[in-house]
């Protein structure tokens, strides 16, 4: 096991691929109703053409990210290493298309959606225990905070938040596919599910409890209540972090 999560492939995906699945969701939704007969090639069916259209466009956004923010190092600290280059940009290239692919059985049937909840899940309560070690190690005596550890931990709050985003989305579209009362009801609010879910998500985690948009099913009441509880000790963890002074450090 700790071979499987030391390999470069593993570390990449655990970091990348929540937010790419958001991201292949967002435009999922936008080209769901693109004609797209005249770009599938003869032999696929339509819904294997959106999934590699998908996971291409997520693919491509991941590169032009990592550019991006090599630039900015480069720009900021001429000389220094830039982390995501050579395999580790080509791992965090092939997460983004397999999670832009996979998307698409989020149209397909219960089970997709099902599949893909538990998946975000598990990557999910990954990134909840990264955040309590280093949380933990940080906290000890005499440890020194730098920005990096700073980014890293706002790095895993944020995935948290998209990882939470994507799971209140899923629940409630299976309830709606198997026909019963969806526990939060984007779909009735206006607007598209994931932008509802990701609302409904910020006010959760950061505690402001608007209350426009509640859950009405048990399951969806203990997800509040995790996410909830959750949030309201991550939030405790980085402000305890923060607050004992952050260094310059070496860590770029």
């Amino acid at each position: 096991m700790e071979k499987l999560r030391d390999s470069l492939f593993i570390q990449v995906w655990l970091t990348h691929f929540v937010p790419a699945f958001f991201v292949g969701a967002v435009l999922l939704l936008t080209i769901k109703d693109l004609p797209l007969p005249s770009l599938i090639p003869p032999g696929w069916t339509g819904d294997l053409a959106k999934a590699a259209i998908n996971g291409a466009a997520v693919a491509v956004l991941v590169l032009l990210f990592h550019a991006g923010r090599n630039r900015r190092i480069q720009r900021y600290w001429p000389g220094a290493m830039t982390k995501y280059q050579g395999p580790r940009l080509r791992c965090a290239a092939v997460t983004g298309f397999l999670a832009g692919a996979a998307d698409i059985l989020l149209t397909l049937s219960e089970w997709g959606v099902l599949f893909l909840a538990l998946l975000v899940l598990s990557v999910l309560i990954w990134n909840l225990r990264a955040f309590a070690r280093r949380s933990m190690s940080l906290l000890k005596p005499n440890s020194e905070i730098t920005w990096g550890d700073v980014n890293e931990l706002l790095r895993i709050y944020l995935a948290t938040l998209i990882g939470f985003t994507l799971v209140n989305a899923a629940m409630d579209g299976l309830h709606i596919l198997a026909g019963n009362t969806p526990p939060f009801n984007f779909m009735g609010q206006g607007g598209e599910l994931f932008l509802n879910a990701l609302y409904y998500t910020v006010v959760t985690m950061t505690t402001l409890g608007f209350g426009d948009i509640v859950p009405h099913t048990w399951d969806g009441k203990v997800l509040l209540i995790v996410q909830s509880l959750l949030s309201y000790f991550m939030f405790a963890f980085m402000i305890g972090i923060i607050t004992r002074g952050v260094t310059s450090g070496s860590n770029r």
